[in-house]
């Protein structure tokens, strides 16, 4: 047991850790004041609600950024969509999101500054419901928590990758030459794959916190895709998930009840510095974000093992 005490309080120590750098590094996009006047060719992925793809237009229509085009997937897959474009960057948006003043430019800064082949934004999340503040930070939580953000860029190895689907930025000529989404889904985008394929082949990417440039409006209905993402996060390994539960969220318990009362401090402390800083970075309210932490925790615990179950089933059913 004290074993085990220990390798919680070693793998909790580590997280704040990489929280601790990613809030002294501040991975997110700033304000450049620069201005360019290349033409982006921005791509709006597939939806079934009206609503979300009418707001985010709008969005698109108030930048100040006048040089782009518009496409709007319907049934079409990506590469005929690309295909159709003119533009000398591609900006693909999911819908849900919407896109504020500045955007554009400071993609364009960041590519051309430091070479850039994909640059792909973490969007700061808006959530109305109690639930939504419940379950949206998670990913959040568990990207800060375990991956120095800045190393996507400055480290070589395909293993410190991330990305998100809602904001994702290309240099057109890179990406018609390669054709990343070719091999993964032709109709789709998975940010974090197409992340990984180009640091293997030796070009740049980069990942960062959309800073209120790009927000994405939650719906709580949508669990289990959001289960996914979760997962998503230990590059979908389901032993890796198990194990971090393990030490996060049973491990704090055990710990508790076993362990000297007086040294209960130092988790405790450094569970609520990190969440302070995480909430920061991602500018949600770090009073709301401590005060959710336990509650959180069981609904990761539980949207995990949902999707982590769910996968084993179907991998049962495919061997029968």
């Amino acid at each position: 047991m004290i074993l085990f005490v220990y390798a919680v309080l070693v793998f909790l120590v580590l997280r704040f850790c990489v929280t601790l750098f990613n809030f002294l590094s501040n991975p997110k996009l700033g304000y450049y004041s620069k201005h360019f006047s290349d033409k982006v060719s921005i791509i709006v992925l597939a939806s079934t609600v009206k609503h979300d793809v009418e707001n985010l237009l709008t969005s698109i229509s108030e930048q100040e950024y006048e040089h782009t085009e518009v496409f709007v997937q319907r049934q079409e897959s990506i590469s005929e969509l690309v295909n159709q474009t003119t533009g000398k960057y591609l900006l693909f948006l999911s819908p849900g999101t919407t896109v504020h003043f500045g955007l554009i430019n400071n993609l364009m800064y960041r590519m051309k500054v430091f070479n850039l082949a994909v640059l792909s934004l973490i969007p700061t999340y808006k959530a109305s419901s109690f639930m939504g503040n419940c379950i949206y930070p998670l990913n959040d939580f568990l990207l800060l928590n375990l991956l120095p953000l800045r190393l996507v860029r400055l480290s070589a190895l395909s293993a410190f990758t991330a990305g998100s689907n809602d904001c994702i930025f290309f240099d057109a000529a890179i990406y018609k030459q390669y054709r990343w989404h070719e091999k993964l889904h032709p109709k789709a985008l998975e940010a974090a794959e197409i992340v990984k394929l180009v640091k293997q082949q030796q070009l740049k990417a980069e990942v960062l916190l959309a800073n209120k440039f790009v927000y994405h409006t939650v719906d709580v209905k949508d669990t289990a895709s959001f289960s996914m993402r979760l997962l998503m996060n230990f590059s979908n390994s389901s032993l890796a998930a198990l194990m971090y539960l393990m030490l996060v969220v049973v491990g704090p318990v055990v710990v508790s009840f076993d362990f000297n009362p007086v040294l209960i401090v130092l988790p405790i402390g450094l569970i609520f510095l990190s969440r302070v800083m995480i909430a920061f970075l991602t500018a949600q309210n770090p009073l709301l974000q401590v005060l959710l932490h336990p509650l959180q925790m069981l609904l990761l615990f539980g949207l995990l093992l949902k999707e982590i179950w769910e996968r084993i089933a179907v991998s049962i059913k495919l061997k029968k």
